[in-house]
């Protein structure tokens, strides 16, 4: 008893010089905590500073600096003031102060839902860490958090000032709020061009998302995430509106707002995420008023191989052997707006152009993107130097393949044939419905039907499809007339896909969300033989798919069967009109 009575007495109370110094001036243990608890919380919320002000184009540079030199100095200090109590309050304030600053900046440029600091940024959080134990709640939504941050620059003046004062006259306009929203939701739906048409009432405004062109759309779910969300049709902008708008967009690109006869182009560019888009605008005076087209540079995508294009494995190698072959044609085709100048690209780019030298001869009225390795020869009619005539300079360079984009002149169809007889690898792309019809055209230009015979290495052809959308795309039992179509049993096939009644946030209520490509390759001694017999259209087809050609139908329907697109896309693709 006694002992236990010693050892309490010798054991230390408690003392407030926990929350002191020690002698040498370091802290003691609960200063010491809250002082690596700062650093920690400093440490997370300069980093969501840093990469959130350059998301939003907030000058990353300045905020980092705000948001990390006070806090260093505060914390070297906060082991030199006397009191470690004022040493933590400085700290603190230098921590938060900017923090809540930014926040202020940040709330400016968001949506309600991406606020922080507010009662439903609690709400949820609170929501995020109850879902980790299987509790559900209710977190707010607003259909407003769907437009994306979005910044307007003057481009295309005569100098960096003049560019500034278009920005500014802009900036000053009634209607630049209105047209910053046309723009976010035309971004917000992935549009690649944005269509508005006056009328004498009102002005209908819509999108081109994935090749289709459909009204705008937005959410009018009211506001929580167990709801189900729906999206409907916009309604058009009333005209005082959609005109003070065009104001803003003319002055931006350096147009006159009163002048509303003929054509007029401009050039403007959006800042969305820290990242620049160029926007091309057209406007054009209509009996109504006027009509404005506008075309939003999607961000680029890189396809590093033929089977990123969508193309299927067999079809991508027997592509890969033709262009190791030392002479011979190959030709690309697709109705206009089919993705054919990205499939170009891709396919040119996979030849050994490191080994061998490759030409291209090009339109210097509308050069192309530039392949690597690939040598552009222009040819330039406002100079009287036709297409030929770029060939025969570029064959002074005896290159080992040519290419072309685009093939329309008979004289150079017909030599580059020649070319592709001799000792060349020709690749060129013309505008046709399928594989078929593009050799029937090469031989409705006058090619001799033997020497297209000799020189045929593989025609292939393509069409864009929509992806459905991954999030709300719908399950269905397909009916029995449409089982008979597929020739499937249902037991075959018990479900397919459908696109969402109403569409959701990740597809912005279009229920597709992005493209892929369908191939044929007609290739083979069967196709050749037939060529050289000039056979009609549909013997060459039957003589395509002998040789082993799975016809664009019939690629179409292997991704209606797997889930990644529909039987009424695959209908839109096919019923659409050909362009040659």
């Amino acid at each position: 008893m006694l002992a236990a009575q010693a050892r309490a007495e010798a054991w230390p109370a408690p003392s407030p010089e926990w929350l002191e110094r020690g002698p040498g001036g370091g802290l003691f243990l609960v200063p010491l905590v809250c002082w690596w608890l700062q650093v920690v919380g400093w440490a997370f919320t300069s980093d969501w500073i840093t990469r959130d002000s350059a998301k939003l184009g907030l000058r990353p540079n300045t905020w980092g600096a705000l948001a990390a030199f006070p806090f260093v100095v505060a914390a070297l200090a906060a082991w030199l003031i006397p009191s470690s109590i004022i040493g933590q309050v400085v700290m603190a304030l230098a921590w938060l102060v900017p923090a809540l600053v930014y926040a202020g900046q940040h709330n400016a440029k968001v949506g309600k839902s991406e606020k922080v600091l507010t009662a439903g940024h609690m709400r949820r959080l609170t929501a995020r860490f109850l879902a980790n134990f299987g509790v559900k709640m209710a977190a707010e939504v607003e259909p407003e958090e769907a437009l994306p941050p979005l910044t307007f620059e003057a481009v295309g003046g005569k100098s960096a000032d003049d560019n500034k004062a278009r920005m500014e006259r802009a900036l000053a306009t009634d209607g630049i709020e209105e047209a910053k929203k046309i723009l976010q939701m035309a971004v917000a739906s992935r549009a690649s061009t944005v269509l508005m048409e006056w009328t004498p009432s009102e002005v209908n405004v819509r999108h081109e998302v994935d090749g289709v062109w459909m009204p705008r759309r937005t959410q009018k779910s009211g506001g929580s995430r167990r709801r189900a969300e729906v999206w409907a049709d916009e309604p058009p902008l009333e005209r005082h509106v959609a005109d003070a708008a065009l104001v803003s967009l003319k002055t931006l690109c350096g147009l006159d707002p009163k002048e509303r006869r003929g054509r007029l182009a401009g050039v403007f560019a959006v800042q969305v995420e820290g990242k620049p888009r160029t926007c091309k605008m057209m406007v054009q005076s209509a009996t109504t008023g006027e009509q404005v087209l506008v075309q939003v540079e999607a961000p680029a995508v890189a396809y590093k191989s033929m089977v990123d294009l969508g193309m299927a494995k067999p079809v991508a190698e027997t592509m890969q052997q033709l262009l190791t072959l030392e002479k011979g044609l190959i030709v690309l085709s697709s109705p206009s707006g089919s993705g054919l100048s990205t499939s170009f690209d891709v396919v040119v780019s996979s030849a050994d152009r490191l080994l061998r030298d490759f030409v291209s001869i090009e339109d210097a009225a509308a050069p192309p993107r530039e392949i690597q390795n690939v040598k552009p020869v222009r040819y330039d009619a406002r100079a009287s130097r036709s297409p030929v005539d770029a060939l025969q300079e570029a064959l002074r360079e005896y290159p080992a393949g040519i290419v072309t984009r685009d093939l329309r002149d008979k004289e150079l169809a017909l030599e580059l044939v020649k070319q592709a007889d001799d000792n060349k690898l020709v690749v060129v792309s013309i505008r046709a419905g399928d594989a078929i019809e593009a050799v029937t055209r090469l031989m409705g230009v006058g090619i001799p039907p033997d020497l297209l015979a000799r020189t045929l290495l593989g025609s292939l052809s393509q069409r864009l499809v929509r992806k459905l959308c991954p999030k709300c795309r719908e399950e269905f039992e397909p009916p029995p007339e449409m089982l008979q179509r597929l020739r499937k049993t249902k037991e075959e096939l018990p479900t397919l896909k459908r696109p969402g009644e109403t569409g959701c946030r990740v597809c912005a209520g279009t229920a597709y969300f992005g493209r892929t490509a369908i191939f044929e390759l007609a290739t083979g001694e069967m196709l050749r033989r037939y060529v050289a017999k000039k056979a009609d259209p549909k013997v060459l087809a039957q003589a395509a798919a002998k040789d082993g050609m799975r016809p664009l139908r019939e690629e179409g329907m292997r991704l209606v069967l797997d889930g990644t697109t529909s039987m009424e896309e695959m209908q839109r693709v096919f019923t659409a009109k050909s362009s040659g």
